[in-house]
């Protein structure tokens, strides 16, 4: 890999970036990261607009890279991105979340990042073309095979917007990329419906063990704007006049840092607020004609978990939420070791899922998985926002329904003879109504939410307790 990432340590980092038959091509140190798309996408997405993706993608995919490599500045020898104050906002109100995972300073992170010297050689602005999306209609889903992508897909499939599934594969993820290649394979047998993939080699500007410095959060803030970016040409080549992230209610949860200084966003590209951005910079390069929204934003997330397994059972059973990284994960999609399968498993017990319908192989409410749950003192490293109020309160809600459905396992016998079941029991009424009720969206596409919100109201009223 050539000289270790402290020689260059003082030096602007410099990339570059191109135009290419298959996609776009961002360098760095001498080795080539493409974005490759398959010819028929590529070739329908407008000239002008090719030009405006490479020079917004190539900052969108490495503006974290000084703050991991201590570099002063990064060097770009493209066009100023038009962009840049969508990214820049997004990357500082990402920071706290970062920090927390790392166990590192905010303040010392914001310096860094305020401190940091963004140059581009060439100072014209590429515009993308006015160009709309001919005759668009229906719907490009961002398909992770989690429950929030898969219950937008069977919602928007229902409400007739014909959707299609883009899956984009993220270099750093250990097994994911075996794991939801087969599940895509199970998937077009069953469906005949093709998951169109997207291969970035961007991705690996993430994988920290592969640019030689320790792990870091720091370069995850921007993904789903990245994504949205990268899923303009897919929108142009299948005529979609929606751009779908599986982005529900609890997405705009936040809570404050240990000392009380920083307002920590667990997921802040992932939250309303800045879907109604991302909804612009879509607009933006598809000549106004695509617009980016959530279906799910008025869901809780046991509502979705036990609306997708109720409503789309079907569906249900390709849910991988796991990341799979560890090798723990090798071999199923669920790992069965970590906050996620055993905030699944509790969702589906609490709603009355039985869990082997996603999946789920193991009883996670067993003590030996209580380190994986906050509301037992447990630390989630890979879900930040399990340390949020709504994020506890979600599971002491889940685990009390567990127990009143008679659930069994070592952590619902605790939960039962602690105080939380009557802290539970006395707010049953407040918690219903926060996570059991369909609440105000700001991201639904207005011409669909009553559609979407039938869906919805049917399965709540089939909810019980």
């Amino acid at each position: 890999m050539g000289a270790s990432p402290n020689s260059f340590a003082m030096k602007p980092l410099h990339i570059y970036s191109g135009v290419t038959d298959t996609g776009v091509d961002i360098c760095f140190r001498e080795e080539s990261y493409p974005i490759v798309y398959p010819a028929s996408v590529w070739g329908a997405t407008p000239k002008e607009t090719k030009t405006a993706l490479k020079d917004n993608l190539a900052v969108a995919a490495t503006m974290h890279l000084p703050l991991v490599l201590d570099a002063p500045g990064i060097v770009y020898h493209s066009g100023c991105p038009l962009l840049e104050p969508y990214f820049v906002q997004n990357f500082l109100k990402d920071i706290p979340s970062c920090t927390e995972v790392d166990g590192t300073s905010t303040d010392e992170a914001v310096r860094k990042f305020f401190n940091t010297e963004y140059q581009f050689l060439d100072s014209d602005i590429a515009y993308p073309s006015r160009q709309p999306v001919d005759s668009p209609h229906g719907a490009l889903v961002g398909l992770s095979f989690g429950k929030d992508s898969l219950l937008t897909y069977a919602v928007a499939d229902e409400i007739g917007l014909e959707p299609e599934m883009v899956y984009i594969v993220e270099q750093s993820m250990t097994y994911e990329q075996k794991h939801k290649t087969e599940l895509a394979r199970r998937f077009k047998n069953e469906f005949g419906k093709q998951l169109n993939i997207l291969r970035h080699e961007t991705g690996k500007f993430r994988d920290y063990p592969y640019l030689g410095v320790p792990f870091t959060e720091m370069g995850w803030g921007l993904q789903t704007t990245e994504y949205a970016l990268e899923l303009i040409p897919f929108a142009y080549a299948l005529k979609a006049k929606y751009l779908l992230f599986g982005n529900e209610q609890t997405a705009a949860s936040t809570y404050m840092d240990a000392e009380g200084r920083w307002t920590v966003h667990p997921c802040y590209d992932q939250s309303h607020r800045w879907t109604v951005h991302i909804d612009q910079i879509t607009q933006t390069f598809s000549g106004r004609s695509v617009n980016t929204g959530s279906l799910i934003e008025p869901l809780m997330d046991m509502m979705i978990q036990y609306i997708l397994a109720h409503r789309y059972p079907q569906l249900a059973k390709y849910q991988m939420s796991c990341f799979t990284e560890t090798e723990a994960g090798r071999n199923y999609h669920w790992c069965h070791n970590c906050s996620i399968c055993a905030k699944m498993y509790l969702m589906c017990v609490g709603s009355g899922i039985d869990p082997e319908k996603i999946g789920l192989r193991v009883n996670m409410l067993e003590r030996e998985y209580k380190r994986f749950f906050t509301l037992f003192g447990g630390k989630s490293i890979t879900m930040t926002y399990a340390h949020t109020k709504v994020g506890r309160d979600e599971q002491l809600f889940a685990f009390y329904l567990a127990a009143k459905k008679g659930a069994e396992g070592g952590l619902v016998e605790e939960f039962k003879a602690s105080p939380l079941y009557e802290e539970a029991k006395d707010r049953e009424e407040e918690l219903w109504k926060t996570f059991c009720t369909l609440h105000t969206s700001i991201s639904v596409p207005k011409e669909l939410r009553a559609s979407v919100n039938s869906i919805y109201r049917e399965e709540l009223a089939s909810f019980q307790i």
